[in-house]
């Protein structure tokens, strides 16, 4: 659920599996851009280049010079501090500017916690630096370029999307290869027995608990959740947040401006949505492309956070109105849904505890690995979880060590 594409960070056998599944790809290029009118003073909308510390020419000139000013400091006097938490790895290096105008307020609405509060071991390929001769050559660009410009940067630049079925169909159709009997749908664990080595489940909301034995038990589901279920060892010091999903369709025309984005990034606090998707230009049959477009919205809060799906659902309405992206009397239909588990928090306590529970759970034959199995935001795309599954049926049984995912444990073969 959610805005996920296809696309892979050197994956080989992803790439087989996922083309060798789905018959009918649309690639995309990327073309997306960051919100950034708070810095300039402005109530509307006002785009820069993504990633935004690439569009530091195009800052107010105060901002402009300030980042200037202190990227050149970065660069002139290298610091071997390490940094503990992923606020000093911003200032580290980019400086308070772009950490008070971009980092922080974006951090802020995406995880739901202070970036101060949070390591900086997720990073790797997931936030972009800014070279100085990257830098150098952005400010030779003349303004019109820099306008236009998407910096090429990151693993999603070029992507695949299928045609037909939206991303769900990836999985469908992968699943429709495999025996029938492998797959227990609608089905529910309700508890975990690691002394019988089995579960106990229910079908189709039936009251009936069944029984399975287990040789091996792999688990995708939250790993807070299997340890509170298990009391293996005590609860787990992690954290998530939530993430609603909120849908427009629209009639055509599309908004002009919009025309060509495939997502927005918006770390203004006056909308709820961190970031908006344009799905309609993915594929030509969600929808109907001769008729409606569509805009999807990503709205995170707190766990606990008691804001309702439908606050959620007109308050991203209104942001969209703010924003000139939509008008209201163009909206033909909304759908909204609650993500309970949006993104698994890196944490400065993370890899501590999450190696706690490995520890704990791996002597048992039980291995926790996925999006929120693994607990590793840094490692949780489609293609990281695709991977985790084949690394670790590898290190099961050809006693070859995984290489993408990092329990903290001591290597371990078999």
């Amino acid at each position: 659920m959610g805005v996920h594409i296809t696309f892979s960070q050197n994956f080989p056998y992803y790439d087989k599996a996922i083309r060798e599944t789905v018959q009918e790809l649309n690639s995309l290029q990327r073309n997306c851009s960051v919100d950034m009118n708070c810095m300039f003073g402005e109530n509307g909308i006002h785009l820069v280049p993504y990633p935004a510390q690439f569009a530091v020419p195009l800052f107010p000139e105060k901002d402009k010079q300030n980042c200037l000013a202190e990227l050149k400091e970065r660069y002139e006097n290298k610091s071997d501090v390490r940094p503990v938490t992923f606020e000093d790895w911003v200032l580290k290096n980019f400086g308070p500017t772009i950490h008070d105008s971009f980092f922080k307020p974006y951090m802020r609405k995406i995880w739901t916690i202070e970036t101060s509060k949070m390591t900086p071991v997720w990073v790797g390929s997931r936030v972009a630096k800014l070279p100085q001769e990257k830098l150098e050559s952005l400010c030779a660009m003349n303004k019109e370029d820099l306008v236009k410009a998407d910096f090429g940067w990151g693993p999603n630049a070029y992507f695949t999307y299928p045609k037909y079925g939206g991303i769900g169909a990836v999985w469908r159709q992968m699943a429709e290869k495999l025996p029938e009997n492998w797959f227990k749908y609608n089905s529910k664990v309700v508890s975990v027995n690691y002394h019988s080595k089995s579960i106990n489940f229910i079908e189709n909301n039936n009251a009936i608990i069944k029984t399975m034995d287990y040789d091996i038990l792999i688990n995708t589901a939250p790993i807070d959740k299997l340890i509170n279920e298990t009391k293996l060892c005590l609860p787990l010091n992690i954290v998530h947040n939530k993430v609603f999903i909120v849908g427009v369709g629209l009639e055509l025309p599309m908004t002009e401006f919009c025309e060509t984005i495939t997502w927005l990034y918006f770390p203004d606090p006056a909308v709820p949505f961190y970031r908006i998707s344009f799905h309609s230009r993915y594929d030509e049959v969600t929808p109907d492309n001769t008729k409606y477009w569509s805009v999807m919205c990503e709205c995170a809060r707190e766990a606990d956070d008691p804001i309702t799906e439908e606050e959620i659902r007109d308050q991203a309405v209104e942001g969209l109105i703010l924003k000139s992206i939509i008008t209201r009397e163009k909206i033909v239909s909304l759908y909204s849904k609650t993500l309970n588990y949006g993104y698994p928090i890196p944490t400065i306590e993370r890899d501590n505890e999450i190696a706690r529970a490995h520890a704990v759970l791996e002597p048992l034959n039980i291995y926790s690995r996925g999006r929120f199995g693994g607990w590793k935001y840094e490692a949780s795309n489609q293609d990281h979880c695709f991977i985790q599954g084949k690394e670790l049926a590898d290190r099961l049984f050809l006693d070859i060590p995984e290489k993408l995912y990092k329990t903290g444990l001591p290597e371990k073969r078999g």
